[in-house]
């Protein structure tokens, strides 16, 4: 993964990256874990949303858009201009610098940098985003990094009996939106189970056509976990910066979600596989494939063709043991 770098300076991103996956990991076993409590205080929950991101960003997916340099191209233009402003001779090393970035950057620096980004912007157009912002990290990611740290919302959903969720190269940071601006971020832990970012600032977003967007998925799925102030209860002129404390205890629960929207978010991994899948139930698995089938068309860009795979899974379920 770390390309043209010294084992030094690999062993170094991986005892960061360590110092952040004990949290996370804790309290993904909980989550497995039925009687287990899903309690985080606030730094623990800071913590674990730059552990996702860090995953999200080192992940095949990301990585291969800078090594491919598949960008538009004025997106392309952007990141040159990101590159001759801090002295980067290439895209791949853009990405690296910004990983880098990331992994050192406490959650306090990447929450300052994105809001000096959010306060200089002339405007609210992506376009002002990329030709104002001159900083350690590529504008675009800066704030879709931002806008998870400050502006997301943690569910934790449950796939319910004869239904589950797949697995593959993307599923760690699959995504409902547009790409720079998603609603929903997919986190696969288990077939059982999806950590789920929700951004909750996006009523602006529109699709390529200029309409705005709507969502796949409805509130109804979206439940704010129970919040334990240290200084009490807040009062009704809640200021954020004066009455939250690093020690905030916030109490998430389990959401069983509908079969349909597993197969939703199934969907999403289904459309965005470059390589591999993997799952627990071939049953589930089947007739996840036949919504994606029945839904692609109208709902998802890539629409991958799985019919190989598909009348594989059928024939093998309707298959007579002797």
């Amino acid at each position: 993964m770390y390309r043209d770098v010294t084992e030094d300076d690999c062993m170094k991103f991986e005892k960061l990256l360590s110092k952040h996956e004990g949290t996370s990991a804790t309290f993904i076993r909980r989550i497995w874990t039925d009687d287990q409590d899903l309690s985080l205080t606030r730094a623990q929950l800071e913590n674990m949303k730059k552990f996702l991101i860090v995953m999200m960003y080192r992940s095949d997916f990301f990585r291969s858009q800078y090594f491919e340099e598949r960008f538009d191209p004025f997106t392309e233009m952007s990141i040159h201009e990101h590159m001759e402003h801090n002295k980067i001779s290439t895209m791949q090393a853009v990405w690296f610098e910004n990983l880098k970035w990331l992994i050192n950057a406490s959650v306090e620096n990447i929450l300052k940098e994105y809001q000096e980004a959010m306060e200089t912007r002339p405007s609210h157009s992506i376009e002002a985003v990329l030709k104002s912002r001159k900083g350690p990290i590529y504008a675009v990611e800066l704030e879709e990094f931002g806008d998870i740290m400050a502006h997301s919302m943690v569910c934790i959903w449950e796939a319910p009996a004869g239904a589950e969720f797949i697995l593959s190269e993307g599923c760690f940071g699959a995504f409902e939106g547009t790409l720079g601006f998603p609603i929903h971020r997919f986190f696969v832990i288990s077939p059982r189970f999806a950590i789920v970012l929700v951004v909750e600032k996006h009523e602006n977003l529109r699709d390529k056509e200029g309409r705005v967007w709507v969502s796949l998925f409805g509130d109804e799925l979206h439940v704010h976990p129970e919040t334990i102030y240290k200084k009490g209860p807040p009062p009704k002129d809640f200021d954020p910066a004066i009455h939250s404390t690093p020690k905030d205890v916030f109490k998430f629960q389990r959401i069983v979600i509908p079969k349909e929207e597993v197969y939703k978010v199934n969907g999403i991994v289904l459309d965005g596989r470059r390589q591999c899948l993997t799952y627990k139930s071939s049953a589930s698995m089947y007739k996840s494939l036949c919504y994606y089938d029945k839904v692609k068309k109208n709902m998802f860009e890539i629409r991958n063709d799985y019919s190989i795979l598909r009348r594989k899974l059928f024939s093998d379920l309707n298959r007579t043991h002797p």
